[in-house]
C-alpha cells in the first residue's frame, strides 16, 4: 500500500501512517484499497455532474454538429462561465446564479456581450434539460442589460423585416453575381430558411419540389421539409453542379468567403445587425400579411409550436401547410418584384399541383 512519495514523507512519518492503518484494519475491518477506489469514484461522479463536464458534452455533441461557430460558443465558455462555475455541480447552479454571472458582465461595462452570454447559458442548460441532466432552465428568459438597437446610430436603427422597395433593391444586386450566389441569397428570400442551412445545402437533399434538411443541420435537432416553389427551383437550376461535390454552394459556404459579397448586396438598403437573417424576418412578415396562419409560419421556419407533449405524439408532416403558405409568399414576392406601376400582368405559377397553371 502506497503511503506517499520518499521524498515527501520522512521515514518516521511513513512507520506512523503504517501503523494507523493496520489499526484501522485490524480493528475496524477497514479496507484501504475499496475506500481509495470509492474516493477516486467519487472524484469521477463529481467531474461528470459539474458545469466542466456539461460545457464538454455541450460543445462535442451539439454545438461542433450544429453550429458553424461553435468555436464563439467555446471561447465564451472557457472566459465566462467555467471560471465562475468549473467545478460545481449543474444541479446546483441557480437563476441567481445565472442573473449575479450575467450582471457582474453587464457592470463592466458590456451589455451586448452579457446578452450573448445569457443566449449562450439558455442554450447550454436547454441541452441539460433536454439531457435529463437537470429538471429546469436556470436561464431561461433572463432579463438582458444590453439592448442591440442601442449600439447602432440612431439613423440606422430600423425594423428586421425588408421593406418592399429594399427587396427589389437585394434582388438586382444580386442579379450582377455568379449562378451559386446569385441563388444563395435568392434562397433566403424566397424559402425564408436559416443562412446557415441554406450554405450548407446538398443536391442529395433536393428530392423534386421538396427540400429534406436533416436534423444535424437544423437549430432544433429535428428533419425539415421545405417546400420549393417554381420560384425556388428557377433560381436552383441555374447553378452549375461540382463534379463529385454534393453541396451546392461550392466556395461560398463560409463567413470569409460570404463578406465581400454581403458588402454588395446589402449596400442599398438600412443597415441590419444579421443581414441575411433578417430575409427570415422579411418571409415570416410577408407569410403573415398574406394570411398564414402563426403556427404554419412556425412549421415554415421549423420553429417549435405548440405544447412540447402534444409534439411529441404528432407525426404530421404538415406538407399541404408548407406547400401553401411558400405558394402564397411566392406570388407575393412575384409581385413585388414588378417595377412599381409596370404590371405586366403576367401568369404566377399556382403553387396547387406541381405542373398545374
Amino acid at each position: 500500500m502506497k503511503l506517499g512519495t520518499w521524498n515527501a514523507v520522512a521515514l518516521k512519518k511513513a512507520r506512523t501512517l503504517a501503523r494507523q492503518t493496520r489499526v484501522r484494519v485490524e480493528t475496524e475491518g477497514a479496507d484501504p484499497a475499496t475506500d481509495r477506489r470509492e474516493a477516486r469514484r467519487a472524484v469521477d461522479r463529481e467531474r461528470a455532474n459539474s458545469v466542466e463536464a456539461l460545457c464538454d458534452q455541450y460543445i462535442e455533441r451539439h454545438a461542433k454538429p450544429r453550429k458553424r461557430t461553435w468555436r464563439d460558443d467555446q471561447s465564451m465558455i472557457n472566459r465566462e462561465i467555467l471560471p465562475a462555475w468549473k467545478s460545481r455541480p449543474v444541479t446546483s447552479i441557480t437563476r441567481r446564479d445565472c442573473r449575479e454571472l450575467v450582471q457582474a458582465i453587464a457592470d463592466r461595462p458590456a451589455p451586448i456581450f452579457a446578452n450573448r452570454i445569457i443566449s449562450l447559458l439558455s442554450r447550454l442548460f436547454r441541452f441539460a434539460l433536454d439531457e435529463e441532466i437537470i429538471t429546469a432552465n436556470p436561464a431561461a428568459r433572463l432579463p438582458k442589460p444590453g439592448t442591440e438597437a442601442q449600439s447602432r446610430p440612431d439613423g440606422e436603427q430600423q425594423p428586421k423585416p425588408y421593406t418592399a422597395d429594399e427587396i427589389r433593391v437585394l434582388w438586382q444586386a444580386t442579379a450582377a453575381l455568379d449562378p451559386a450566389p446569385r441563388a444563395l441569397y435568392r434562397l433566403g428570400l424566397i424559402t425564408g430558411q436559416r443562412p446557415s442551412e441554406i450554405s450548407d445545402m446538398a443536391w442529395p437533399e433536393v428530392d423534386g419540389a421538396w427540400w429534406q434538411v436533416p436534423g444535424r443541420r437544423t437549430k432544433n435537432g429535428k428533419d425539415h421539409r421545405v417546400y420549393l416553389t417554381e420560384l425556388a427551383l428557377d433560381v436552383l437550376r441555374d447553378v452549375p453542379r461540382v463534379e463529385e461535390e454534393p453541396h451546392v454552394f461550392v466556395g461560398y459556404r463560409g463567413k470569409r468567403q460570404l463578406a465581400g459579397i454581403n458588402a454588395v448586396v446589402f449596400a442599398g438598403v438600412r443597415r441590419r445587425e444579421k443581414p441575411r437573417h433578417a430575409m427570415r424576418d422579411t418571409v415570416a412578415t410577408g407569410l403573415a400579411a398574406s394570411g398564414v396562419a402563426v403556427e404554419d409560419i412556425a412549421r415554415v421556419l421549423n420553429h417549435t409550436h405548440g405544447p412540447r407533449v402534444t409534439q411529441g405524439y404528432n407525426a404530421y408532416l404538415y406538407d399541404k401547410e408548407k406547400r401553401l403558405a411558400l405558394g402564397k409568399w411566392a406570388r407575393r414576392l412575384t409581385g413585388i418584384l414588378e417595377p412599381p406601376g409596370q404590371k405586366t400582368g403576367t401568369v404566377v405559377p399556382m403553387e396547387g399541383r406541381r405542373g398545374s397553371r
